[in-house]
């Protein structure tokens, strides 16, 4: 079967031909290195161009596999599960904690040689403070006989410290006289220069680790006043092999890099490991580095004895101009140690119990190691209950893809995974319910649809026709159904009731009971007869019709519902519009660039019984044009929560006042939208427009 899967991918794949043929001439080129040489190497080139790709390709193919045959059973996928959750981490943490180790005990090692530096410098200064004494007690009557008796003191009494310094340059300054020596006795040319910063800061001891041209040191300054004058005594100690190898001592073999140090453009003197390169400005770079001489790294002591490294760096002071190496790269130290070796500096200092807490961690590693253990015995053991478990729920969620969802596992819910049997029974039983819900709501969408088709139909179908008078409204719904009402009313051949309204509340309640305002308000026109009829009576009082309507809520709707209503008669003979507002936001009158308010009226319908509702009587001018609209275009509110407002919607109407009335209502819908930045509406939005023409 394997052989004739690979035939079938030979000849169903061109790069499994190519891979293959790529291969056999890879076997060729092989035998013919054996045989008669190497191979030319643009033949073996040609070779690995043509077999990478396909080499690629299906170590992709075989992984996907190994994949797909790892996770697709249970058991294999808990295996692999339990390796990432077990023993991965494990290897994670003492990956860390062997990280971790190796940082601690190489910046461990750093720290003994930095301190065991320092520790040179705070010499330097003793033995400066020491020369000083004498100096200061010296019977010498000239610089040059104090010279010669500091010289020859540290030549008598302190050349047999030699060996601990080695390389330690004396440099001693009286009056207006100097003198320069090795600890060893042998005269320096070059006395080591006292710069103009040190003497202006009048300190009497300098000690840091100082770079020059002539190399990195360790440098102490005394300045004192003797009888012969000023005193300056100057020791440096050159970072050399031997003091590395004396830093070094016990703990392994240290280095010290110096990377790019700008020098003054005289070419400095080569020091020992270092490179000078001249720049295009004419300094130079120097660059190099100083190791131990005879320190070796310890010898290991076993498997986990670990060779580590440190680094630490060195705040070197330019002599020159008396400031840090800020400007560039610090000199480093690198020290290599191990680990044992470093356990022994640190446990000696610790006393003979030291290695009790170092044996206790073994122990508790021991432990860990066995609980580590029986964890997965016990989790080979909980495997098979969790099989189990799955099982009957993948055959469950197989009947439920058939669409049976009438299938129950029936598991009793002994621990959190048979609950999850437990779980999809209720599932299934609650997708059942879902479904026949997802039923109901079909059917009540459907009936919402035909609802707003009705309501659709309570609306005006065709605009009434008046000489010199045009009307337009317009109603958009937050939801399927409306709670804003607007009509427009022929009462005589030249009478025209104008309605509009806003019931509390949306959705269906609102809508209800706005058809129930529309139906009132049309019985109290046609008594019995069709509109436009010979028959009609005379016309109500625009503040009596809303009285009527008031009482008529209030009676038949609960309290807290009640309608915000707006009610107009005009007279086309005398040109006039009478109207009363019930607590209704005031339309507007454009009249030659002014805004006048139409507020006469009373509070909102339906709220309270006995309300007294007034009216008022305004004369319209040809041009004049009167917008009517519901709160749903006032307040909607942007991200900010800030309304649109009645401002914003003055502004919105006059830039497209002298348009037609379809026109406007478009110009004031999108300002609102704009605002809102939303396609959703906050409220119902109804608008009705009157104007009067010439």
């Amino acid at each position: 079967m394997k052989l004739e899967s690979l035939i079938r991918e030979y000849r169903a794949h061109r790069l499994a031909r190519i891979t293959c043929w790529a291969l056999i001439y890879g076997v060729v080129l092989e035998l013919d290195r054996l045989i008669v040489g190497r191979a030319p190497g643009i033949l073996w080139l040609v070779f690995w161009i043509a077999v990478i790709p396909g080499v690629i390709y299906y170590v992709f193919c075989i992984g996907k596999l190994v994949k797909h045959w790892l996770l697709w059973g249970l058991r294999q996928r808990l295996i692999v599960t339990y390796v990432f959750i077990a023993f991965v981490p494990v290897i994670l943490i003492l990956a860390l904690a062997g990280l971790g180790a190796f940082i601690l005990y190489g910046q461990f090692a750093a720290f003994l040689v930095s301190q065991h530096l320092d520790n040179h410098v705070d010499e330097l200064v003793q033995l400066n403070r020491v020369v000083a004494h004498e100096a200061f007690h010296s019977s010498a009557t000239s610089p040059g006989a104090l010279l010669d008796e500091l010289h020859k003191f540290y030549i008598a009494d302190l050349s047999e410290y030699s060996s601990s310094y080695p390389g330690l340059e004396v440099t001693i300054y009286a009056a207006n006289q100097e003198r320069s020596f090795e600890l060893t006795g042998k005269d320096l040319k070059t006395p080591v220069p006292v710069p103009a910063w040190l003497k202006e800061q009048g300190k009497e001891e300098f000690e840091a680790v100082v770079e020059s041209a002539h190399g990195i040191f360790l440098r102490a300054v005394d300045q004192e006043k003797t009888q012969v004058g000023d005193l300056t005594i100057i020791l440096s100690l050159p970072v050399t092999p031997s003091l590395l190898d004396m830093a070094g001592a016990g703990i392994g073999p240290v280095s010290v890099f110096t990377f790019g140090r700008t020098a003054p453009k005289q070419k400095p003197p080569a020091t020992r490991g270092s490179v000078q390169l001249e720049t295009s400005e004419g300094n130079f770079l120097s660059q190099g580095s100083i190791r131990s001489a005879n320190v070796q790294i310890p010898q290991a002591h076993g498997i986990l004895d670990m060779s580590v490294f440190g680094v630490s760096a060195l705040d070197a002071v330019d002599w020159s101009q008396a400031r840090a190496r800020t400007d560039s790269p610090p000199i480093l130290v690198l020290v290599y140690s191990r680990t044992t070796a470093l356990n022994t500096r640190l446990l000696a200092t610790l006393g003979s119990l030291s290695s009790l807490p170092v044996t206790l961690f073994v122990f508790v590693a021991l432990v860990l190691l066995v609980i580590e253990l029986v964890a997965l015995v016990i989790g080979v053991k909980l495997t098979r209950s969790i099989t189990t478990t799955v099982d009957k729920l993948h055959d469950a969620t197989e009947k439920v893809k058939s669409g049976d969802f009438s299938h129950r596992i029936n598991l009793p819910a002994r621990d959190q995974l048979s609950s999850l049997g437990v779980a999809f029974d209720s599932m299934t039983a609650a997708v059942e319910r879902l479904l026949e819900e997802s039923k109901e709501k079909s059917r009540l969408e459907s009936e919402l649809q035909i609802a707003r088709e009705v309501q659709n139909q309570l609306f005006p179908q065709t605009l009434p026709e008046l000489p010199g008078l045009r009307v337009f409204g317009v109603c958009h719904a937050a939801r399927v159904v409306s709670g804003d009402y607007y009509d427009f009313l022929k009462i005589e051949q030249e009478s025209l009731a104008l309605v509009l309204g806003d019931i509390s509340g949306k959705g269906i309640s609102a809508a209800l009971l706005m058809a129930a305002v529309q139906s009132s308000i049309r019985a109290q026109f046609f008594d019995g007869n069709a509109p436009g009829g010979t028959g009609p009576t005379s016309p109500l009082l625009p503040s009596e019709v809303v009285a009527r309507l008031n009482r008529q809520l209030y009676q038949s709707t609960p309290p807290e519902k009640y309608a915000t209503f707006f009610y107009a008669v005009y007279d086309d003979a005398r040109r006039t519009l009478t109207y009363t507002n019930a607590g209704h936001p005031a339309p507007m009158l454009f009249r030659n660039g002014s805004v006048q308010r139409l507020e006469e009226g009373g509070t909102v319908v339906g709220l309270f019984e006995r309300v007294k509702y007034d009216q008022a009587v305004v004369q319209l001018q040809p041009g004049d044009l009167i917008l009517a609209f519901t709160d749903g275009m006032t307040e909607p509110e942007n991200s900010f929560g800030e309304e649109f407002g009645e401002d914003r919607l003055v502004e919105a109407a006059r830039r497209a006042l002298h348009s037609t009335p379809d026109i406007l209502a478009q110009e004031i819908y999108r300002s609102v939208n704009e605002w809102t930045g939303s396609p959703e509406l906050q409220d119902d939005m109804t608008m009705v427009f009157v104007h009067s023409e010439k």
